[in-house]
């Protein structure tokens, strides 16, 4: 073990949240949580780290302690650094929980997870390869498939017993025949449309990391450009890679939470009042729609290892 940096990101910052968030993850395929700690594989100029990030503050004063565990071949201490900080942004929420203090329904539906912090994807690529797997499927199931994915391509790099891995590269995936992906059990529409990106991205002719330095409403539209990803695959993406929030209206799970959280019913309600319900939010509306989002995830989902 040996110590790489210390993160002070800005409060609130609740640090066991995440983790207990973590926790509902069915099958937890890159974001790893064990003993008390978030762990990740990382990849960096060739070489493989893992990572262990540990809270010793509070979430009035969050302070993050980084350790590398592991490393597989040769290391860029400081890329390594940014690329853990690029993971756990120090961007803060406190301006919309400040809003959100005014506004009685809000409050009251976010009030669980107030200082949930974020966790972002390693590259673009990563999140959306992982938002199309995700398409039209359950969670879980997807959970599953991702999960399958990350031991198909055998990044990884091993600690304690324990095997950690990173996500495919696009070169792997745009290697892959459509035979090569069918465990995933994903349409093969979706598995042409994961070969395609990959080996546009691995060509140099899909330039995904570049979303990072748009404005949200122009990366939002340039994926939208790519044949086969929509609304929801985009703000999805966006959100898990940039940390660009966007309200993904036609998402069930968030369907059913708006119904459940703000007007007290059971089952989904329709796309267009999930929009009208935010859209009061104005620029806080995709920040809302997450915060509703999380409490679902963390009330509806058992944490691994309890009974349901």
């Amino acid at each position: 073990m040996k110590y790489l940096t210390t993160l002070t990101p800005t409060p609130p910052y609740n640090f066991d949240l995440l983790l207990r968030l973590l926790e509902r993850y069915a099958h937890p395929t890159l974001d790893i949580v064990r003993d008390g700690g978030y762990w990740r594989a990382l990849r960096t100029n060739g070489g493989t780290a893992l990572v262990r990030v540990t809270s010793r503050g509070t979430p009035d004063t969050p302070v993050l302690d980084i350790h590398l565990m592991a490393q597989a071949g040769a290391l860029d201490a400081a890329a390594l650094r940014a690329g853990v900080s690029r993971i756990f942004p120090s961007a803060s929420a406190a301006e919309f929980y400040t809003f959100a203090a005014g506004d009685d329904d809000l409050r009251r539906v976010i009030a669980p997870v107030i200082g949930l912090p974020e966790v972002r994807a390693a590259s673009v690529f990563e999140a959306l390869a992982q938002t199309i797997i995700e398409q039209q499927i359950s969670w879980t199931t997807a959970q599953r498939a991702q999960r399958w994915l990350v031991e198909w391509a055998g990044n990884q790099i091993v600690y304690d017993g324990l095997t950690f891995y990173t996500f495919p590269t696009a070169e792997q995936l745009a290697a892959a025949r459509v035979d090569d992906l069918k465990p995933l059990k994903i349409t093969f529409k979706r598995i042409h449309l994961l070969i395609e990106i990959a080996r546009r991205a691995a060509e140099g002719t899909l330039d995904l990391e570049r979303l990072r330095r748009l404005a949200p409403e122009a990366a939002y539209h340039e994926l939208l450009q790519l044949k086969g990803i929509g609304h929801w695959t985009a703000v999805v993406t966006l959100a898990r890679a940039c940390g660009y929030r966007g309200v993904a209206h036609n998402d069930v799970a968030l369907q059913a939470a708006v119904n459940r959280y703000f007007y007290g019913g059971t089952g989904r309600i329709p796309a267009v009042q999930v929009m009208e319900t935010f859209a009061r939010y104005g620029g806080f509306a995709g920040i809302a729609a997450d915060h509703t989002l999380a409490r679902w995830v963390l009330e509806m989902y058992p944490a691994r290892g309890t009974k349901t």
